[in-house]
């Protein structure tokens, strides 16, 4: 490659030139340029603009994908997640993720304000963009002041749970009422774990036996009935079973505010995973239901009834998950995917012609962007947009093997599936950051990105 000739203050003029353009709103062949951090113009435009011309003839060029749900260093069950807020991000950014959005750690003795800067000092390392939601464990309506706080810090989101109680991460549901009529008033979105306490068994551990899904169903059904109520927008968090997607879509029709998501583990995977000898690594809460539940949501997926499909990204190693393989209360309950969301979701959701793939734009683009805030800086293909983009090759035939993966972890639930499509070049914010299935982004490279609007 010829050295590149640099505008004015250092920026770069990049073309991608003759893809197939696709985000949720459009398909068609055109020509990106990228001028420094954003998006200049969508159309058909002469190499002569640009300082770099990327040939994406046969290739798909998406809005960067966002990870609405991940868990990065989180600590649970006595130990912390294996992926931090270098290795995460990076193997993020080889599946074509540019964004994700993860939680402070909530404790009832620290203020919310302060929880978020802790996790905003812990994530600097990052080589892609995040934003945050606040936790809400130990939360009281006693300290309502602070939900007005951290939005003044750019955060609007915040994570409840209608289960674990033995934890202390159970928000009561008259906690929960006037949560969400704070949230309401800042604008922003209630995000509920829903699982109804008193139907789950802690003794059980992370298993359909001891978290059935009509303790889904209860709770999505409370949850929207809070919301329907206060008026507050509320997004339902890993729905993982057709009873649980029943009570969200009544929900909707009699007028609550939700918005929906569902993860690739609840999509591909069942039950019978449990069986086998190394059955423990599965863990993941929910859990992993029956086939029935996973053809219903993806049924949902092709009518458009959800607005993301995100990972819960909470990996762990062999000899993490190990320590509970004896003792379900001790086994951390989590799964890695946040590389492989993108690739799983367009393999078994658009060439299987479950969704199209304008929907699959919509469910890792405009969908999660809207739902958190980041529209219209993320999410979106278009001018003034930040030049988050990938390049996407879906004739890519390929295997799933741990060992080949960037997630720090010894075991992934979709080993050795064969995958079509993979991201082949991704930018963020007008820096690439993978070419050629290699890393060459920077470690700190990534920002927070305030709630928007």
């Amino acid at each position: 490659m010829e050295p590149l000739t640099l505008r004015r203050g250092g920026e770069m003029r990049v073309l991608i030139k003759d893809g197939m353009v696709i985000t949720a709103r459009r398909t068609g062949r055109a020509d990106v340029l990228v001028d420094g951090e954003r998006i200049a113009r969508v159309g058909k435009i002469r190499p002569s603009a640009a300082d770099e011309v990327v040939e994406a003839r046969g290739l798909l060029v998406l809005p960067g994908f966002i990870d609405a749900h991940v868990h990065f260093s989180l600590p649970v069950a006595g130990t912390r997640s294996a992926d931090d807020f270098r290795t995460g991000p990076i193997a993020a950014a080889h599946g074509g993720v540019t964004s994700f959005v993860d939680f402070t750690v909530g404790h009832p003795e620290v203020s919310l304000p302060k929880a978020l800067e802790g996790r905003l000092e812990e994530a600097r390392p990052s080589c892609i963009d995040y934003s945050f939601r606040a936790e809400m464990v130990g939360w009281t309506p006693e300290r309502v002041d602070e939900i007005f706080r951290v939005a003044e810090m750019g955060v609007r989101s915040f994570k409840f749970y209608t289960a674990y109680s033995d934890s202390g991460r159970r928000t009561p549901l008259g906690y929960l009422r006037v949560a969400m009529g704070a949230i309401r008033e800042i604008g922003g979105v209630a995000m509920v774990h829903c699982e109804a306490d008193e139907l789950v068994d802690p003794r059980g551990g992370p298993f359909p036996s001891a978290r059935p899904a009509v303790a889904e169903e209860v709770a999505i059904a409370e949850v929207g009935i809070l919301a329907r109520e206060t008026g507050c927008r509320t997004y339902i968090a890993h729905i993982s079973s057709a009873q649980g997607l029943a009570a969200y879509l009544d929900a909707k029709r009699k007028g609550a505010l939700l918005m929906g998501e569902t993860c690739p583990h609840y999509l591909l995977l069942d039950d019978r995973v449990y069986m086998r000898p190394d059955g423990y690594l599965f863990s993941v809460t929910p859990p992993l239901r029956k086939p029935v539940d996973f053809e219903a949501l993806w049924r949902a997926l092709g009518r458009k009834l959800l607005t993301a499909v995100s990972t819960d990204h909470c990996p762990f190693t062999r000899k993490q998950k190990e320590a509970g393989a004896e003792d379900p209360t001790r086994l951390p309950s989590g799964l890695p995917g946040v590389e492989l969301l993108p690739a799983l979701l367009f393999s078994e959701g658009v060439v299987k012609g479950r969704i199209s793939p304008r929907q699959f734009a919509y469910y890792l683009t405009e969908g999660p962007a809207k739902a958190f805030g980041l529209w219209p800086r993320k999410g979106r293909l278009s001018r003034g947009a930040d030049a988050d983009l990938v390049l996407w090759d879906p004739d890519a035939r390929w295997t799933v093997k741990t060992r080949h993966l960037h997630m720090d972890v010894d075991f992934s639930p979709y080993e050795g599936m064969e995958l079509r499509g993979r991201a082949v070049a991704v930018m963020s914010r007008g820096k690439w950051i993978v070419r050629e299935g290699e890393f060459i982004g920077a470690e700190g490279h990534g920002k927070f990105v305030p709630w928007q609007g």
